[in-house]
């Protein structure tokens, strides 16, 4: 398994500490058909999850030999169904919220990486959020940065 399995299953499994985060993939999950896209993010009959993409690395040598720090760049893209009625608005940014301390507690991801504090960003950044289309369904939809270092040898 490569370096970057490895730092992804850990950012899903951080993920997955939110409680009610819904249902989180470790890629993008894609069908021709609404419906069966659905399925990947529907639990208990609402539409909630997202998936992880690395948009970004980069291999340093500080100390010019053999050993590399490795730093990703992650994107994770999280949606909601969107309920007027319900001010889903405000429960959508209480999630954001629980995503970004999850990551702040877990700056390691269980010891997976060296650190996801960084000289550019702490933890987690939000990118965007807004409503969008998804899978024929009004959402709520966010993207998010995460940038990670981790030291691999050659």
């Amino acid at each position: 398994m490569s370096s970057s399995e490895v730092v992804r299953g850990a950012i899903l499994d951080v993920l997955n500490t939110v409680n009610g985060i819904g249902l989180m993939h470790e890629r993008e999950r894609y069908s021709g058909t609404s419906s069966k896209l659905k399925e990947f993010y529907v639990v208990d009959g609402e539409l909630a999850g997202g998936f992880i993409r690395r948009v970004g690395q980069r291999r340093v040598t500080p100390d010019g030999g053999q050993t590399f720090l490795v730093i990703s760049t992650w994107e994770i893209h999280y949606f909601r169904g969107f309920q007027d009625a319900g001010d889903s608005e405000l429960a959508f940014d209480q999630t954001l919220d629980a995503i970004d301390r999850a990551f702040v507690l877990d700056p390691t991801l269980g010891e997976t990486v060296d650190t996801v504090m960084g000289d550019e960003q702490a933890g987690i950044a939000l990118l965007t959020s807004q409503p969008a289309m998804f899978a024929g369904v009004l959402v709520h939809y966010a993207k998010m940065r995460l940038m990670t270092e981790h030291t691999d040898s050659a």
